[in-house]
């Protein structure tokens, strides 16, 4: 039998008091049955390394795929699994002050859940506590899940992941507060292709760490968006001219990437549909990689169905060679035909959707901005002269669909990402309402 963890704390008739901040603080772990289960050997390490102190808590289902004592060796202590032990005669008198489910329970100042699989997700949902893992997590209290520091990390199969019931069972959970950081896409264990990978450790902990430092915005508070589905686009497009040369225009990709940064920290569920990016990319975001107009376009029509918010940040290459040579041109003078690439927003707006679409205009012209949202059906569209590349500051002009235009004075663009998540959650909000 594996020992109770915090046994020697209890012993005193107290657990230690919480930590106050990320660099030093309690981490409950659990870890559910699947494949994935290995890695959450990594995510140990990584608290580990950032001074972390985790318990883990593993279901019947998990120790088929890692044994306990892998988690016990990096932890330091014992991992818990029963949730009625077996216990000395001389504990009697303890088990009866402690109950272990509360006590693992209160004394987190985060909790993971990694992988997560539907069956756990669903158990929550529904109030089910038949295990030691899913009676903690009923246990664990109110403040703790509305401060954003109950995370889940999905992992299953892609047909049980884009399951109606799984999704509705998500988005529950999100509307209480839980947070979801969504699937990688990729090959599965199944030997299937598609999203329901879990996210790679160091995108769990980047969550984690964020969780536990929330930073206020300087704008004021950004609406929770828990659950809410978003795909952003950020970078640029470059269409071959030929086997290493390409037309492409001059963008940084940082707008999209502040933007896809704000609605994290707001609680949404994004995913990054990058063409060519000049800066790192935020961490907890899933990320699809779209190179060119056609890719990008098809990225973004696959994820439609299932979006709650849609943005079109990227700098999407207007023209590209009508042929494209397979090797390397080598002639003193070239005629290059150009067509013109594929209309992403236009073809958004030709199908069925629920999603809130932003636009972007780089434009100095009002008139045309105004003409663009309503040629492309857009809820609202952000008008921006154009800037140098790079540039860390905006000035832009939101038109909705109803309603007058507003001037916007020059900002930074990581402020003006946390006033559009707010813009966006009030469009949500209307539509909710009416």
């Amino acid at each position: 039998m594996v020992q109770r963890a915090g046994r020697a704390d209890r012993s005193r008739g107290k657990l230690p008091a919480r930590s106050a901040g990320p660099k030093s603080c309690r981490v409950l772990l659990g870890v559910t049955g699947g494949i994935a289960a290995y890695k959450a050997l990594e995510l140990v390490r990584l608290f580990h390394k950032a001074g972390w102190d985790a318990q883990a808590v593993m279901t019947e289902s998990a120790r088929r795929f890692v044994g306990p004592e892998s988690f016990r060796a990096l932890t330091g202590h014992p991992v818990a699994f029963e949730l009625f032990p077996k216990t000395r005669p001389e504990d009697t008198k303890r088990r009866a002050a402690n109950v272990e489910h509360v006590d693992l329970a209160t004394f987190a100042d985060l909790v993971v859940v990694a992988p997560a699989t539907a069956n756990i997700i669903g158990k929550l949902a529904s109030g089910i506590a038949d295990d030691l893992l899913s009676t903690l997590l009923l246990a664990v209290p109110k403040e703790t899940v509305q401060d954003g520091r109950v995370l889940f990390a999905p992992a299953m199969n892609t047909n049980m992941w884009q399951n109606p019931v799984v999704m509705a069972n998500v988005r529950q959970l999100a509307a209480a507060g839980y947070r979801f950081i969504s699937p990688g896409e990729g090959e599965l264990a199944c030997g299937t292709s598609g999203p329901g990978r879990m996210a790679e450790p160091q995108v769990i902990f980047e969550r984690c760490r964020a969780a536990l430092a929330a930073r206020p915005s300087p704008i004021g508070s950004v609406p929770p968006l828990a659950g809410t589905r978003v795909v952003v686009t950020a970078g640029r497009t470059e269409e071959p001219l030929d086997a290493v040369r390409v037309f492409t225009n001059r963008s940084s990709g940082r707008m999209g990437i502040e933007i896809a940064r704000a609605f994290i920290d707001a609680g949404a569920e994004v995913r990054l549909v990058a063409g060519e990016l000049s800066v790192p990319l935020p961490p907890g975001v899933t990320v699809t990689q779209a190179t060119t107009t056609e890719k990008m376009l098809r990225a973004v029509l696959a994820a439609l169905p299932r979006t709650d918010v849609l943005v079109m940040c990227a700098a999407v290459a207007d023209y590209r060679p009508a042929r494209a040579a397979t090797g390397k041109h080598h002639e003193p003078t070239i005629t290059v035909q150009l067509e013109r690439t594929p209309d992403i927003l236009k073809e958004v707006s030709r199908r069925r959707h629920h999603a809130v679409v932003v636009g972007f205009s780089l434009d100095d012209s009002p008139a045309r901005a105004q003409a663009k949202l309503e040629q492309k059906h857009l809820d609202l569209i952000v008008a921006n002269p154009f800037t140098t590349p790079g540039s860390s500051t905006i000035k832009a002009r939101l038109i909705r669909r109803a309603g007058k235009p507003r001037n916007l004075k020059p900002m930074s663009k990581p402020d003006f990402a946390r006033l559009l998540v707010a813009e966006v959650a009030e469009l949500l909000r209307r539509r909710t309402n009416k």
